[in-house]
């Protein structure tokens, strides 16, 4: 989608499946499971969704999605489906990863940073793989991850990031920061301590990249809350004022698990708003 002097898109790495009433919250099933319709384990579907942000001498990765480093048994036990490596999605943009200026994580999750780093399994060695990037991630998220705490240590693999540190080219940062042009990250904690969303300003349209404190649009119901938010009210009231802006404004919202990898826009009021998809003409 081409929104000015950026040109943004969707890349879709697959599909996992998260037990409903973990993704849900604590919104009951008999609600939930009129959308989200659970299989025989009560598991529902999410998609794996990463942001391509083009422009002129920048190409911004946001998140990386699962990678290749979990073993057969994780993935069938999570109910993974990769379509698609990080090198074929952005093969279909006519770029590789040398090409990666930027990788900006909205927190470092298996299910967003996995795709960072992969193993060399000869030497035993895990490494990143894109040669050029910087990467850019929240300094108070990257040492919550660095010494996860009970409640989030299954939710960060130290292989993930850590080796970025050998590349000379991670860059902490302290709140909110316009990295380029128009192309804004804000923290928004809730999800965990300093996630962060990334939002771009253009000609056209403002698009916003949530992250997880809103992963679906089934999540736009402040209801909806996933188990794995460590700070459910700053959820809330993130997505409340996330709600707001694209309510007001022209924008459009990526959802990073979204089944189908589309961009939406929001209609009616912001405390019952309904998204539609977003068909560019």
């Amino acid at each position: 989608m081409k929104t000015g002097k950026y040109q943004i898109d969707i890349l879709h790495e697959g599909t996992m499946r998260v037990d409903g009433g973990v993704t849900f919250g604590t919104l009951p099933k008999t609600v939930w499971e009129k959308f989200a319709h659970p299989d025989e384990n009560n598991r529902i579907s999410l998609g794996l969704n990463q942001l391509l942000i083009r422009g002129e001498k920048l190409n911004i990765l946001v998140d990386t999605g699962m990678g290749s480093k979990l073993r057969p048994r994780k993935k069938q036990v999570m109910g993974i489906t990769q379509n698609s490596s990080i090198e074929e999605r952005l093969k279909n943009f006519n770029l590789g990863l040398a090409d990666i200026t930027h990788v900006v994580f909205t927190h470092l999750h298996y299910d967003h940073a996995g795709g960072a780093t992969v193993i060399d399994e000869k030497n035993d060695e895990v490494f990143s793989i894109f040669p050029n990037a910087v990467f850019v991630i929240q300094k108070n998220e990257w040492q919550a991850a660095s010494n996860p705490d009970d409640i989030s240590r299954l939710c960060y693999y130290l292989h993930d990031f850590i080796p970025l540190c050998q590349t000379g080219r991670l860059q902490l940062i302290n709140g909110d920061l316009e990295l380029a042009d128009g192309i804004f990250l804000e923290v928004t904690g809730g999800h965990t301590a300093a996630h962060q969303l990334v939002r771009i300003e253009d000609e056209k349209h403002q698009v916003i990249f949530p992250g997880d404190i809103c992963p679906t649009r089934w999540h736009l119901n402040p209801e909806s809350r996933e188990s794995f938010d460590l700070f459910p009210y700053e959820t809330m009231q993130s997505r409340r004022r996330l709600v707001s802006e694209a309510c007001k404004n022209n924008s459009l919202i990526a959802f990073s698990h979204g089944i189908k990898p589309a961009f939406y826009q929001l209609e009616g009021k912001p405390d019952k708003p309904e998204a539609k998809e977003f068909n560019e003409t």
